[in-house]
């Protein structure tokens, strides 16, 4: 760690920050004003502040030594005279030296070029230039040329005129006649008022006023010239951030992802002030101290000479844009490298198999400069996911995206309906998950002694019922041995911490959790290190977590048993006629909630992406002798040639070298299934996806993926579904009872058109429920998750446990059907729902109404009618709750059609 520098010296650091120079300026006008008395009532002040400003300037001078420039010397030298002339010196001068004062007053305004010494020093630069020396000595010789030709001849013949505003006199000197052709040329104002002049006179003004309107013309391309220049230059000057976020790599295709970072920031802009509730509490009455989050500062390095269109948007005014190689360390100094808290690199697609390469470059530089920020680095191939972990070491956090959105599209179509939770959880629109760490040895002696009972433990129970009141749903839990610690200007980490996902289940045996004590529904208090919420913002959770360190935070152990004691019932206030109150009613309804997964055993995917091979890996790895169709197009060959696509796939060459073609070539998928590769030279890909798909029997799922190839991708996909839905409703492609179509688009906006074209009832599908259309983004997806991932500590592990397998999921459980008495009179609280499934392992999350909407952590408020509720969230393990959906599956298959059930639309 550096060692700490001397008071003085980190004093006089500050004078170059912005409120002090606005301060400072201020002071200096004010003390030129021209109001009698002014001077002599704020000399002392004045001399005091201007004073320590010389004392800390002359500490800097000193300390750079040879460092320093002939121009600090001189700015110093202004300083002191500017110092000397608030002396009351005219009270020790005669008065004919007093008369200079006035001078030597004006001379603080010279200050005010320290302020702007950056912008001076380029324009100094810029206006010395040969090439501007010589474009400005042409003008001025042309200018005054003509001038004193335009003078020489009015001289030589004598004529009258009124030159310099008196009337023809007789004593017009020469200069007379140079400043009035000068003044011809200068401003078309100057041009002679009427005909009634001398002929040589009209005509020589005309003259000169039209070459200088020319002139004027050529003077402001001039200064154009030299405005952009200067522009130009500030754009290779520091920015000048401390404890800000950086981004690298092609910033121009980033907007979506820069703007998430700046409505992440615009959410919480809360956290920017000190609250005094919270400084009341801390002085008070003992509670944590309080925190403020930093302005919203971000830093962008690209390659391109001009900053991103998006930029001048209101709110990206926090953000600016440097130009430089991302492994060259003065392009990192540009954007304050070193000082950055938090650093995204993004992968350049353009590198093509090198990207990971560029990417680990990248990655090495900024650590040669930054060892202490955290590094979130966009992995193309997952195979290099540990050897950019290597070149980043501790802080660094490779984010596997292919394989992410992989898992992600594979969630949708294993979960039917999922997408409309992913909508609002993975935008910045609605709730997400959010974490709290508790930092320090002090906060971890405050948890353990909140344990109850010989092994110091937390009803997680009773935790989550406090929470629920702060509204915020508690997901889990971080453990660990240590106590988290952050040093001044570093993020909070996670690393040497266990995450614990809904804590009402044991983690598995032999796993860090359990090795740490981690038993279902009971937290080691001595362990406790952190928080994992769902919640609107981090504001929340953050203020759970206070309350919980002020003891406050777990619900009282009668109320608490009352309701678990409720929950436990739940088996037999099911079977029971009546019940009669509203926990009771609401026991009855949760517990005939069932999950449904979908029941895929054949899948067509149209089209690659570079996630396709996660979703094939994680087909395969979820549903158990899966046949996936692959049909693929031979474009592209300049973004990935199809040899390297299909060998990502695993599909082995022929010896020839050709491609599969309409033939196929199959492969083996783990777990018992296959998957047939079909390609097509032409360009209508989606026809030999309907002859692939009608060779064997009807599919169950069908996926449309975005190429990256293509002047519009999502155009493309658009036109290849619409030829899919042409393909039912003509009857060419047979199909099951049940169809789910997953369309992947850049934008859904421009996606949403085609759910119109693609109809249930045309298709010959039995219900509009049968025939299930998704549109995601995942590029929206991608890129929230990575800011995400940059701004919450723990969030990646937390993705990877969902969207993987052998953890918790989060699964949509279906209410039951609309005869039921309890659904159609009962009313539902949230509080109430969370109590009634913890005895089943579940922590319900979100609601899903009639009309499709979701709502993600409902605010606490009147309980909604059952008949209104279609389906729950939740957080729980899936394979515990297969059996109990499969078991209702049957009976919930005749019922679906009476139903009407729409899909619910989908937004990200």
């Amino acid at each position: 760690m550096a060692p700490r520098q001397p008071l003085l010296l980190r004093l006089a650091g500050g004078l170059e920050t912005r409120p002090v120079k606005a301060a400072l300026s201020l002071l200096i006008l004010v003390s030129v004003l021209p109001v009698p008395g002014l001077e002599d009532e704020l000399r002392p002040y004045f001399l005091g502040i201007f004073g320590v400003e010389l004392l800390l300037r002359a500490v800097l001078l000193r300390q750079r030594g040879r460092e320093r420039s002939r121009l600090d010397v001189l700015l110093f030298a202004f300083d002191v005279i500017a110092w000397l002339s608030f002396l009351p010196l005219e009270r020790l001068l005669d008065a004919h030296a007093a008369h200079a004062l006035p001078v030597l007053r004006l001379s603080r305004l010279f200050l005010l070029l320290r302020f702007t010494r950056e912008i001076a020093i380029d324009l100094y630069a810029i206006m010395t230039r040969r090439e501007l020396l010589e474009q400005f000595g042409l003008v001025t010789l042309a200018v005054w040329g003509l001038a004193f030709g335009a003078s020489v001849l009015l001289s030589h013949l004598a004529i009258s005129h009124d030159y310099d505003g008196r009337g023809p006199v007789p004593d017009t000197t020469f200069f007379d006649r140079i400043w009035w052709s000068f003044r011809q040329l200068e401003s078309a104002d100057n041009l002679v008022a009427n005909l009634h002049v001398h002929p040589v006179v009209a005509v020589l003004s005309l003259g000169l006023t039209v070459v200088g309107v020319f002139i004027t013309s050529f003077i402001i391309g001039i200064g154009a010239n030299v405005v952009d220049q200067v522009v130009r230059a500030a754009r290779r000057r520091p920015v000048g951030y401390a404890g800000h976020a950086l981004v690298i790599g092609p910033v121009h295709e980033a907007e979506m992802l820069v703007q998430e970072f700046v409505r992440l920031y615009e959410r919480h802009r809360a956290l920017r002030s000190i609250r005094l509730s919270e400084l009341w509490v801390w002085l008070v009455r003992r509670g944590p101290p309080p925190t403020r989050h930093a302005l919203p500062r971000m830093a962008l390095l690209g390659a391109e000479d001009d900053p991103p269109a998006y930029l001048y948007a209101p709110r990206m005014r926090w953000v600016a844009y440097r130009k430089g190689d991302s492994a060259q360390p003065e392009a990192l100094e540009l954007v304050g490298a070193a000082g950055a808290k938090r650093a995204l690199i993004l992968a350049r697609p353009d590198a093509g198999p090198d990207a990971d390469a560029v990417t680990a470059m990248a990655l090495s530089s900024f650590r040669t400069q930054n060892r202490r920020g955290h590094v979130f680095v966009e992995v193309q191939e997952s195979k290099n996911r540990d050897l950019l972990q290597a070149v980043g070491g501790p802080g660094t956090y490779p984010l596997d995206m292919q394989r992410f959105l992989g898992f992600f599209l594979c969630q949708h179509l294993i979960t039917p309906g999922v997408e409309a939770l992913y909508t609002d959880l993975m935008t910045a629109d609605g709730s997400e998950f959010y974490t709290h760490i508790f930092l320090g040895e002090e906060a971890a002696r405050t948890v353990a002694a909140l344990g109850e009972g010989p092994g110091g433990e937390i009803s997680f129970s009773r935790m989550a019922r406090a929470a629920c009141q702060s509204n915020v749903i508690l997901a889990g839990v971080f453990l660990g041995d240590a106590a988290p610690e952050r040093r001044a200007g570093e993020l909070v980490s996670t690393e040497g911490l266990v995450q614990w996902l809904n804590p009402l289940l044991d983690p598995p045996e032999g796993s860090p959790a359990w090795a740490l004590g981690a038993r279902a529904g009971r937290v080691p208090a001595r362990r406790l290190r952190g928080l994992i919420g769902v919640s609107a913002t981090y504001a929340p959770l953050r203020r759970y977590g206070r309350e919980l360190l002020m003891g406050r935070g777990i619900a009282p152990a009668e109320a608490a048993n009352g309701a678990g004691a409720r929950a436990d019932g739940a088996g037999a206030a099911a079977n029971d006629a009546g019940p009669t109150d509203g926990a009771g009613a609401t026991r009855a309804w949760a517990a005939t909630l069932s999950q449904r997964r979908s029941r895929l055993d054949r899948v067509l995917i149209v089209g690659y992406s570079p996630a396709l091979p996660s979703l094939l890996h994680a087909l395969a790895q979820f549903v158990p002798g899966i046949e996936v169709t692959l049909v693929l197009g031979e474009r592209g060959d300049e973004r990935m040639p199809l040899a390297d696509r299909l060998a990502s796939l695993g599909v082995t060459p022929a010896p020839d070298g050709a491609p599969p073609g309409q033939d196929g070539a199959k492969l083996a998928l783990p777990r018992g299934g296959s998957a047939t590769v079909h390609t097509q030279h032409g360009h209508d890909l989606a026809s030999l996806a309907v002859r692939c798909a009608a060779r064997g029997a009807p599919a169950s799922a069908a996926v449309f993926l975005s190429e990256p190839e293509g002047l519009d991708r999502d155009a493309r996909t658009a036109m290849r579904l619409i030829r899919f839905a042409r393909a039912l409703e003509s009857g060419e492609l047979a199909h099951g009872a049940r169809l789910h179509v997953l369309a992947e688009f850049s934008s859904v906006a421009k996606g949403e058109h085609v759910r119109s074209l693609l109809d249930a009832g045309k298709c010959g599908f039995a219900g509009p429920d049968r025939l299930r259309l998704s549109l995601v983004s995942t590029e929206r997806i991608k890129n929230y998750f990575m800011v995400h991932s940059a701004f919450v500590p723990g969030v990646t592990t937390l993705y990877d446990e969902l969207l993987g397998e052998g953890g918790q999921d989060l699964v949509r459980v279906e209410a039951p059907p609309s005869g039921r008495g309890e659904r159609a009179n009962g009313a539902i609280a949230f509080e109430e729902l969370r109590a009634a499934l913890e005895p089943r392992g579940v922590i319900p999350m979100a609601l899903e109404l009639d009309d499709g909407a979701v709502l993600l952590n409902p605010e606490p408020g009147p309980a909604l009618a059952a008949a209104r509720i279609r389906a729950v969230y939740a957080l729980a393990r899936g394979r515990d709750l297969a059996a109990h959906g499969d078991r209702q599956a049957e009976e919930g298959e005749g019922r679906e059609a009476a139903r009407g059930e729409q899909a619910p639309r989908i937004s990200a």
